[in-house]
């Protein structure tokens, strides 16, 4: 089990802070700064999280309609003469009787069906009469946007000369097929072409072809390839920026921006010189922060001055010791799991894994959702869906249901939803380019919820290709439902939202935010009239990475009318919970272990914007602020809003009453209260004085690490529950225990 260890450099004060914590109370009179990188070897270990959760064996039922890979479209659809592809029987399932019938169920023999964009919506159902696609038989059912290559299709590469010299002695497996044969005589109109990846990419800015979708991708073993690199793995970073383009009105004859440039190592350049086909490697980074990332082709390259330029310019212009790399290029096909495509020939480089006759490869096409729902009443039950450029799933409609699926090796979005009661349980959704369930429902004039619920799945890998931003599961709308859920391994955030009245409850989120700083596992942010949002008995662990050092829960931006409690944090990097200026939100009966910076910090930035011209300012300033503008185009001086949320009842817009604890910019109507604390210095956090000004912080409990064996049960070995005779019950009498067995996948 993974533990974070905290270093002491001396046992005098490892006795020092255990016999201040006994004689003086449970918070240490050591100071943290004095603490700090003092600690020998004292685990705290990751939280245990017992699961429940296992597949569920497929149903012995009947069906009305059969589907084979081995029937015909001429066939009547019933088990002895099954349809041969699915579109059949959506159109048998639309020209049924759906009155007086309990239900129509199609059952899908295990097998592969590749579609280009299989729409359900003309076999939708009734309340009474639900229609269910299911999988059935020995082996998965797949439906599939891309096309399997034969693993004997492929030849070694010494079979094209011209390609085998470019490649270097670390070139050891290297497989090549060509797409344009028979049986698959693929196209470049189907492969597609380069375009820029990263959330903050600039091409949009030039002229010419130089946005566009994202291109085929190649799955070995269902596992994402990477297009061949530069390193391997981790980054290179940038030495010293020349010329930032963003800071410049420059533009050259075509009316395009100036770019950034670099000057950069003698051995980098030299490499870079020994790239044939430089025009069409790519850069791939976080050349400002590492919340926005962006991708370009080399635009220019002089070996002899050393100097590098991107095609396109950074967003956020530039900075000495940026992260990125170098893709998409042939002499770097040097390990496992990359592979390299000639966009002109149609031949395809892999570096194939060990006993590769044994291996399965496919390729994404399509570029369109593998399944579009335009229907209500309609369950997936027991499918793989895989293999789009684009979603995976697209639903437009009530009550539908997504269970016991797979859904893998998207471009895009796993899936997205609008409307209400809609289920998605019990799936696996990995190997995502961009991010998991997005689901939005709900009327937010009357605060109407729409009761979709992501329940029970298992989701992992997102965020491949498009690395910030990209979440696991994203709610807008009202009323919506994400419980016990396990979610982990992403470069950026786990769970985000906008809206009212959703939940967010007993869900295990770890290895996320892996690639960024200014992050939190739970995000939301920006935002007056998100009230009613509920985070509670959650556990999150094990974030960041490399140095990166994300939050566990965070309210960002003045976010406001939260309510986080009963959570359960641990080894949380920087601050467990963070709440960036709101006002009337509840941070109440958290368990917070061991932070690396701050247990909680709360500050006041949208008082001090507002009022003294802070950091802040363009959000909260009277005249353009877009948090005021917001709040003036919502409804919630509605008797609705205000019935729901009467904190709404008091706001205030008038500046030159900024001490009126309604002057919707101050921290004002917080609860900070009853939260246990375990970490090096004893403490709560950082809270403002504003937030001490203006809102109840009280009654939480703060103890040294060295107090653990005290608190806990077995906390060494992941038990967190308290302990007979735990201090806590003294301290903190009102602090209600964390329900750890229904957390996870149930």
């Amino acid at each position: 089990m993974p533990r974070i260890f905290i270093k002491l450099f001396t046992p005098l004060l490892s006795c020092l802070a255990y016999f201040s914590t006994l004689f003086f109370g449970h918070a240490s009179f050591l100071d943290a700064d004095i603490l700090d990188g003092f600690f020998e070897s004292y685990p705290v270990s990751t939280p245990v999280i017992e699961s429940d959760w296992a597949d569920e064996e497929k149903e012995a039922v009947s069906g009305d309609y059969y589907v084979s890979t081995k029937g015909n479209d001429s066939n009547d659809g019933s088990e002895d003469a099954p349809f041969l592809t699915i579109e059949r029987a959506v159109k048998a399932v639309k020209e049924t009787d759906k009155n007086g019938r309990s239900g129509i169920t199609v059952l899908i023999e295990a097998g592969e069906y590749n579609v280009d964009a299989l729409s359900l919506s003309e076999a939708g159902g009734t309340d009474s009469c639900p229609v269910t696609f299911m999988g059935c038989g020995e082996g998965d059912t797949v439906i599939t946007a891309g096309i399997s290559l034969s693993a004997e299709d492929f030849v070694t590469a010494d079979n094209y000369p011209e390609y085998s010299a470019r490649l270097t002695a670390d070139a050891k497996n290297i497989l090549v097929i060509d797409l344009t044969k028979a049986p698959y005589g693929l196209t470049a109109a189907d492969w597609g072409k380069l375009y820029p990846i990263g959330t903050y990419n600039t091409a949009g800015d030039y002229q010419g072809d130089t946005t566009g979708p994202i291109y085929s991708e190649l799955f070995v073993n269902d596992i994402r390839q990477t297009l061949a690199r530069y390193p391997d793995e981790g980054f290179l970073y940038t030495e010293e920026v020349l010329m930032t383009g963003i800071d410049s009105n420059v533009r050259d004859e075509n009316g395009d921006p100036a770019t950034d440039k670099y000057r950069i190592s003698e051995d980098l350049a030299e490499r870079i010189s020994g790239w044939d086909d430089r025009e069409n490697v790519w850069m791939y980074g976080y050349f400002r922060y590492d919340w926005a990332d962006s991708s370009s082709p080399i635009g220019s390259f002089n070996k002899d001055e050393r100097t590098l330029s991107p095609k396109y310019r950074s967003a956020y212009g530039t900075k000495e010791e940026a992260p990125y790399y170098f893709y998409n290029c042939l002499e770097e096909l040097t390990s496992e799991g990359e592979w390299y495509l000639d966009r002109e020939r149609g031949l395809l480089f892999v570096y194939a894994p060990e006993n590769s006759e044994d291996a399965t490869y496919s390729l994404s096409l399509s570029l369109s959702p593998v399944i579009t729902i335009n229907a209500n009443h309609i369950t997936l039950d027991g499918l793989t869906i895989k293999g789009s450029r684009n979603n995976g799933i697209v639903i437009n409609g009530n009550s539908n249901t997504v269970k016991n699926c797979r859904i893998i090796n998207i471009s895009d979005n796993a899936v997205i939803a609008n409307g209400k009661n809609n289920t998605f349980t019990r799936n696996e959704i990995a190997h995502i380019g961009a991010g998991g369930i997005s689901v939005t429902g709900g009327d937010r004039q009357t605060l109407t919820s729409a009761n979709n619920l992501v329940s029970n799945n298992l989701i992992h890998d997102w965020g491949e290709i498009y690395k910030t931003y990209r979440y696991a599961v994203d709610f807008g709308g009202v009323g919506n439902i994400c419980s016990n859920n396990e979610i982990y391994n992403a470069p950026h955030g786990a769970v985000t939202y906008d809206g009212n009245n959703h939940i967010f409850e007993y869900n295990l989120i770890y290895n996320v935010c892996r690639l960024s700083d200014d992050a939190g596992a739970i995000y939301a942010g920006r935002n007056w009239i998100s009230y009613g949002n509920i985070i509670r008995y959650n556990c999150i662990h094990s974030l960041g990475s490399d140095g990166h050092t994300p939050d566990g829960i965070y309210l960002d931006d003045a976010l406001s009318g939260q309510s986080v409690y009963g959570n359960v944090l641990i080894g949380i990097p920087k601050y467990a919970i963070h709440a960036g200026g709101g006002r009337d939100n509840v941070i109440e009966n958290n368990l917070i272990v061991n932070a690396g910076d701050q247990a909680i910090k709360y500050d006041d930035r949208a008082r001090d914007g507002a009022l003294n011209g802070g950091w802040f300012n363009e959000h909260v300033n009277e005249n353009t602020g877009d948090l005021w503008i917001g709040l003036k185009n919502s409804p919630y001086k509605t008797d609705i809003w205000q019935n729901a949320f009467p904190q709404y009842k008091s706001f205030s817009d008038d500046f030159s009453d900024g001490d009126n604890p309604g002057f919707v910019p101050n921290p004002a109507g917080s609860v900070i209260k009853n939260n246990l604390i375990v970490d090096r210095s004893g403490a709560l956090g950082d809270i403002n004085e504003n937030v001490y000004r203006f809102s109840e912080v009280t009654e939480n409990d703060c103890y040294t690490l060295f107090m653990m064996n005290k608190l806990f049960n077995d906390a060494k070995n992941g038990d967190y529950t308290l302990k007979d005779g735990s201090p806590v019950y003294k301290n903190l009498p009102d602090f209600k225990e964390i329900p750890f067995d229904s957390i996870g996948r149930k």
